[in-house]
Parts: C-alpha cells; sequence; structure tokens
C-alpha cells in the first residue's frame, strides 16, 4: 500500500494511534511472518541469506515484544489523554511517571529495528537480486524492501507525530500526581 501522499501531520492523534495499531501492527504481524517463511526457503541459495535469516527472525521477536509495549502499556494512556484533551479534563499522571519514559524506549526500539533492517539492506544489496536467482529470492527481496519501507512509515509516525504531540497533550492534562 503506497501511503507517501498521506499527510499524516494533519491527522488527529488519536487517528494516528488508531492508523499506527490496524496498519502498522497488523501489517507486521501478517508479512512478517510469511516473509521470515520465504527467507527459510531461499535460506541456502546466497550465503548471505543464513545472517538475514538471523537478523529478520531477530527483528520479529523483537517487534512482537515492541508491539505488546504499544497495545498494552502506552496506548492505552495516550487514548486516555486525548480523551481528557477532548473533554477539557485534566487526569493523574502516568503509573510510570511522564509518558516520556515509554516514549524513550520505544524511540530506543524503533533505533535497533531500523539498524537491523539497515543491515539486512546492506547484506543484500539494497535488496538487488544476482542475475541468477530464483523467482523465490527475487519475491523475498521485494517483500523485505516493502517490509523496511513499512517499517520506516511506522517509525516516522510515532517518533515524529504521534510521541511529540502526545507530550504536548501530556503538559496540559496531567495532574503531577500519582496513579493507584
Amino acid at each position: 500500500m503506497d501511503t507517501s501522499r498521506l499527510n499524516f501531520q494533519d491527522w488527529p492523534l488519536d487517528l494516528l494511534v488508531d492508523y499506527a495499531l490496524k496498519v502498522h501492527h497488523r501489517t507486521i504481524r501478517r508479512e512478517g511472518p510469511a516473509t521470515l517463511a520465504l527467507v527459510e526457503k531461499v535460506v541456502g541459495e546466497n550465503e548471505v541469506m543464513p545472517e538475514v535469516r538471523e537478523l529478520f527472525a531477530g527483528s520479529l521477536e523483537a517487534l512482537e515484544s515492541h508491539l505488546m509495549k504499544e497495545e498494552n502499556v502506552l496506548f492505552p494512556f495516550l487514548y486516555e489523554l486525548y480523551k481528557a484533551d477532548d473533554d477539557g479534563l485534566k487526569i493523574e499522571q502516568m503509573h510510570c511517571g511522564t509518558i516520556g519514559n515509554p516514549i524513550r524506549v520505544m524511540m530506543m526500539e524503533h533505533g535497533d529495528e531500523l539498524a537491523r533492517h539497515e543491515r539486512i539492506a546492506a547484506l543484500t544489496n539494497h535488496y538487488t537480486a544476482p542475475a541468477d536467482a530464483s523467482a523465490d529470492y527475487r519475491t523475498l527481496l521485494a517483500r523485505l524492501e516493502e517490509f523496511m519501507e513499512a517499517l520506516k512509515e511506522h517509525i516516522h509516525v510515532e517518533n515524529d507525530i504521534i510521541f511529540p504531540g502526545f507530550l504536548e497533550v501530556e503538559q496540559r492534562v496531567v495532574t503531577h500526581g500519582f496513579r493507584f
């Protein structure tokens, strides 16, 4: 799906969180295992494929943990912040203090995954197949490139729009007591 023309800056923050959940998270969970299966199928076709397999499998494992933290910890509170701001209410801060704490973790993990996928790109000569590559190998490279592009969009939407936007919302609506 080509989303390059979408102007995410104009979207409401809660819609961006919905988009991250329903497009990015679902795409990672759907395309990741299918892509890994294709890596497994062609692992013997090129000397770089065992390392690509290791990197991609590690990425899927790390991303699943990352997505669960977003879905179960950070995003539910972001929705609370959005509703409070929309309703003109004050709420108590997140159980771990400012949302800046989990956001820093999410951004660090984004950087780790971007680096891992940049390594995959380098290993595969930026997704360029050798002349004698099989159709499956060529398909795999296209899927790896698509996965990387989707991951970069996910990182952009969260790091550059959702997280800064909600840090501003937090300043408006959070009282600095403790949540129990």
